[in-house]
């Protein structure tokens, strides 16, 4: 697209929408970003970047800053509610070494100011969008009366995105039936081994987990099955009820919800966007969880739409055609985050069966699974990638 004349507008400030704001100046280009929300505040739980979110940051030059303000993770750890370990990852002698980077747990707020700190443009708060429309050009409305028309229309405005109302019009985010725990501990001091260890933790209907964040944090979450007849907004168990559930299960999990107050811990449904048609329409464009928010079991949303940020600046920056640059992008970006989100669903299942004898019988498999196989999966989701052939 002509760089000097065209304005790119980014509805969503959120991880997606600043890396994308951040590809889009490191090529040239000064979009102009809406944000929702009246501030940016300290809240949210944590993020695991894996290697192939951090490949992407090293492409825009800040991965060493997230390292620093993140924690790098030595290894991972999958175990029964028993304590039996099922699988061990060791970062270094495969992430690391073949590729330059690991896992790096962070929390979200932090990263999000990174993003910020790093941005030419200021963010435009308070700035929530209403509708998306297109005559000759797309124009959204806010809430407050103001209007814009530009060239360019990205929707990084999360699953539940206005902006996917003029894409795909009717698609609504799904439930599977799952609500999710998340907190951050704040004042938890964990054993020497867990201060750089990512774990997981596979129940009975259960899947529970987290990682240290650094500074006496560690993000902790938990999956359960929708309680029947209730409203996922109002079912909050309390934290003592929580402690009870996780008691006998291995640390530090018992740890660091033994720390938490009642007001730490959010709960919410788990959700998804169902596959779409296509990520684009006119001069408006998806990405991030607008496009394919996906299960959280295979830790792969951020880097999905981190990933989408890099080639989504990549392709508008490579042709005037902004027709031919979306197409550019999704032939790259949507078979992969598609894929993605499946085997996200299909370790969704895995991860929530109710069923006793089931559980035991999966746990007994995933440690049968040769290492080697999974080594190969790995290599493969950071081989896959999506780097232009161009640096920045």
């Amino acid at each position: 697209m002509t760089r000097e004349s065209s304005e790119v507008a980014i509805i969503g400030g959120g991880i997606c929408g600043l890396v994308t704001a951040l590809a889009l100046e490191r090529r040239g280009i000064a979009p102009t970003i809406y944000e929702a929300a009246s501030e940016y505040r300290p809240v949210g739980a944590g993020l695991l970047l894996q290697t192939n979110a951090l490949l992407v940051l090293d492409r825009l030059g800040i991965a060493d800053r997230v390292r620093d303000t993140g924690t790098p993770l030595d290894d991972s750890i999958i175990r029964s509610p028993d304590g039996r370990v099922l699988k061990r990852f060791d970062l270094d002698h495969l992430e690391r070494d073949e590729f330059g980077h690991g896992f790096v747990a962070i929390h979200r707020a932090d990263l999000q100011d990174l993003l910020v700190d790093e941005l030419d443009t200021d963010v435009n708060l308070g700035m929530k969008c209403r509708t998306v429309t297109a005559t000759d050009k797309p124009t959204a409305r806010f809430t407050d009366g103001t209007r814009i028309r530009p060239d360019v229309l990205i929707g990084a405005d999360g699953i539940n995105s206005t902006v996917r109302n003029f894409v795909a019009p009717g698609v609504e985010p799904r439930e599977p039936d799952l609500i999710a725990y998340r907190a951050v501990a704040t004042t938890v001091e964990v054993t020497e081994k867990h201060r750089a260890r990512g774990v997981e933790v596979w129940g009975t209907g259960t899947y529970t987990g987290g990682a240290p964040l650094g500074e006496n944090r560690f993000y902790w979450f938990g999956t359960a099955p929708m309680p029947s007849g209730k409203d996922p907004a109002t079912h909050a168990e309390t934290v003592s009820e929580l402690r009870e559930q996780f008691a006998e299960f291995p640390e530090p999990i018992p740890t660091v919800l033994n720390s938490l107050g009642r007001d730490d811990v959010f709960v919410t449904p788990l959700e998804e966007v169902p596959r779409l048609d296509s990520w684009s329409r006119g001069e408006v464009c998806l990405a991030g969880d607008a496009a394919h928010a996906m299960m959280p079991f295979a830790g792969q949303g951020a880097a999905q739409a981190i990933e989408d940020a890099l080639y989504l600046a990549y392709s508008l920056s490579a042709t005037d055609d902004w027709t031919e640059a979306f197409a550019m992008y999704e032939r790259e970006r949507k078979p992969r985050a598609d894929r993605i989100s499946s085997e996200s669903r299909r370790l969704a299942k895995l991860g929530s069966i109710q069923s006793g004898i089931g559980a035991r019988v999966r746990n007994m498999a995933v440690g049968f699974i040769p290492n080697l196989l999974f080594q190969r999966s790995r290599r493969q989701r950071a081989f896959g990638t999506s780097l232009p052939d161009d640096p920045i």
